[in-house]
């Protein structure tokens, strides 16, 4: 069969089964029925473990480093004094929502894991603020969106760098703009939301910790990696700015800096990051599957003449996207598909993290924890949540065609 109707069936295979078996077994039976389907033989095994390796060897530090971080703040109750010191800055609730949503996915490495632990925060925020904590729960979720799309060191800019071999300092460059740049079309949408108050909070926020103890194994991660990229050329100062050990370094701080709840932070974070860790392995080797077939020569042959040359790798995100949910996963797929499509890496990249923002909806986990947190009906979470990551996704286009002028 050829490889374009085996991809459709199994994406629609995925997007049947992955609510009931989860990401991690319906990407690999997925990958198995799309090799069978294309005509793989025994090779198909080997391409299913070097995918599930590569992802595995690229992101396991980064995101155990994450989950330690996200933890420790858990459980210093750490969260509460990062939106008080925000809140020095502003007292505007919907943009301390943001700003912490933001800020917080990047160190963590997750915006699902941002968004729980930030939650009996916004909610306690909204009620003090405005006598609503749904619309802060929106703005929180679409920020930490936005950072964890677009902004280099996310999983899904490793990723992407990783694959289409593009300098992380250019993709710095570019993501961390058009990622500012994002934040008010999300702010202003927002305020057009109804202030609804929130379904009964599952948790109640605790701790007071110094501002100084709080931010340091966040942001001294985030240092790390900046140096490095800005004095790349020295050989050392590269080593620790790499994302891997910087994140380790920032996480080994926390810990530091926890040695009394060290044990418990560390289980924590190892459950959470393993679950992590077997999906996004299930998506390397469902995705370098597809990258060993003809699907990207099919894929350009069949419609890359009749659409804009920029156009496909956005679409083809946003359809992959659509069909599983998760937006490292659609990173992996997407960029093994397009391996040798003729555009920049950088463009490439930015393209394909665009499409990662669109149709966010029922397959999409995240929007189903939005949901549960919110107390949202089905049409309030789509204009709440789907409608407005569409929107975010196609300025992000518009500014990666923008890119690609330059």
């Amino acid at each position: 069969m050829d490889p374009l109707p085996a991809f459709v069936i199994s994406m629609v295979l995925i997007s049947a089964i992955i609510p009931k078996t989860g990401p991690f077994l319906s990407l690999v039976v997925s990958a198995v029925v799309f090799g069978i389907l294309s005509g793989m033989g025994p090779e198909m095994l080997e391409y299913m473990a070097t995918g599930l390796g590569r992802i595995f060897s690229s992101l396991a530090v980064v995101v155990f480093s994450g989950a330690a971080i996200a933890e420790y703040l858990r459980q210093k109750g750490g969260v509460e004094r990062i939106v008080c010191d925000l809140m020095k800055a502003s007292k505007n609730g919907l943009l301390v929502s943001g700003a912490a949503g933001y800020l917080i996915a990047l160190p963590v490495m997750c915006s699902i894991t941002a968004f729980m632990i930030l939650e009996p925060v916004m909610r306690g925020l909204g009620e003090r603020t405005e006598g609503s904590g749904r619309r802060l729960l929106f703005m929180t979720s679409a920020a930490s969106i936005i950072s964890f799309n677009l902004v280099y060191p996310s999983p899904v800019m490793v990723t992407l760098s990783n694959t289409l071999e593009a300098s992380p300092r250019d993709l710095l460059a570019a993501g961390l703009p058009i990622s500012l740049l994002l934040f008010l079309p999300a702010y202003l949408y927002m305020r057009t939301q109804p202030g609804i108050r929130a379904a009964k909070s599952p948790g109640q926020p605790s701790g007071d910790e110094a501002s100084a103890i709080v931010w340091l194994p966040l942001a001294f991660p985030m240092a790390l990696i900046l140096l490095g990229m800005v004095w790349g050329d020295n050989e050392t100062i590269r080593l620790i700015g790499n994302p891997s050990l910087a994140l380790l370094l920032g996480a080994l701080l926390g810990l530091a800096l926890a040695k009394e709840k060290l044990e418990e932070i560390v289980h924590a974070a190892t459950r959470r990051s393993g679950v992590i860790l077997l999906d996004l392995c299930g998506a390397g080797a469902f995705g370098y599957v597809i990258a060993q077939s003809d699907l990207g020569h099919s894929l350009y042959a069949l419609i890359g003449d009749r659409l804009p040359l920029l156009l496909l790798p956005f679409l083809v995100s946003a359809v992959i996207q659509l069909a599983q949910g998760s937006r490292v996963v659609t990173a992996v797929v997407a960029s093994q598909i397009l391996t040798g499509y003729p555009v920049q890496g950088v463009t490439m990249a930015l393209l394909i993290a665009s499409g990662a923002f669109m149709f966010s909806y029922l397959t999409d986990p995240y929007f189903w924890l939005v949901k549960r947190y919110t107390g949202a009906s089905i049409s309030q979470m789509v204009r709440g949540y789907t409608l407005p990551l569409c929107l975010l996704g196609l300025l992000s286009f518009a500014a990666a065609v923008l890119y690609s002028e330059l």
